[in-house]
């Protein structure tokens, strides 16, 4: 992969874009920056890399599988920030070729406060000797433990997701750009699933988390109905978001 970095110095919030984003993911506390925010900010700067001649994998057809968003304190508001977007890791897989995208906010001239790694997979072509995968482990969610939530997913929800993120890939967007693709309807952006699940989730936590790890499972189609399922412990919460009608798991991860 290239050894490519786009920074961009003294990055500020916008208070409207982030009043925006909270009415549309469910986020209640308006005097912090909600934890997946600087992702969606940092969007324009993971594209200007992916788009770029030179690029060796097709934007098209990438599939974001994991996420995972480490924060050493919060974020103000008010703050300015030094920003910069990485290709990091590549690695081949089973599935095909994995690549790691790595996004940091920091301190003027200073500490790395945010650091989130998103990782895509290029599917690569089926071999006749692969077997069958194992499974992966699902966080702990025993029935008697668990407890339930309800997500709802508008069918308007990738379009107005895209018009705060700039993420306008057609997959989100309609179900006739969607069905190009393969997919039977639009499907909601993974890091709009991510942020809905977190502010239902963070508020049950005696303080704000640290660590936000998800593994992408199967799309949500719009419009669509899920069941976020959790267990949750003193510092530590699991859980997996449910297809309402199935058992699909669309995500899985950890808030601690």
């Amino acid at each position: 992969m290239p050894d490519w970095t786009v920074r961009v110095a003294g990055l500020s919030f916008d208070r409207a874009q982030i009043a925006a984003y909270n009415a549309l993911c469910g986020f209640q506390r308006l005097d912090t920056v909600p934890m997946t925010w600087p992702q969606v900010l940092a969007t324009p700067l993971y594209l200007n890399l992916m788009t770029r001649p030179g690029f060796p994998l097709p934007l098209m057809g990438l599939v974001h599988v994991r996420n995972s968003i480490e924060m050493r304190r919060e974020l103000s508001i008010d703050e300015n920030f030094d920003v910069s977007v990485s290709l990091g890791a590549s690695r081949e897989v089973r599935a095909g070729l994995e690549l790691d995208l790595v996004i940091s906010f920091s301190e003027l001239d200073g500490d790395v406060l945010w650091k989130a790694t998103m990782t895509l997979l290029k599917r690569g072509p089926k071999r006749e000797d692969d077997a069958p995968a194992a499974k992966s482990s699902t966080p702990q969610t025993e029935s008697g433990l668990a407890q339930y939530l309800k997500i709802s997913a508008p069918e308007d929800i990738g379009r107005r997701y895209a018009r705060i993120s700039q993420d306008f890939n057609p997959i989100h967007l309609y179900a006739t750009s969607a069905r190009l693709f393969g997919f039977k309807r639009a499907i909601a952006h993974g890091l709009w699933t991510k942020a809905r699940v977190l502010a239902e989730l963070s508020p049950r936590l005696a303080k704000a988390p640290r660590l936000f790890d998800v593994q992408f499972r199967q799309p949500l189609l719009l419009p669509g109905r899920a069941s976020l399922r959790y267990v949750q412990e003193p510092a530590r919460i699991d859980f997996s978001l449910l297809e309402a009608a199935g058992g699909k798991v669309h995500l899985a991860g950890t808030l601690r």
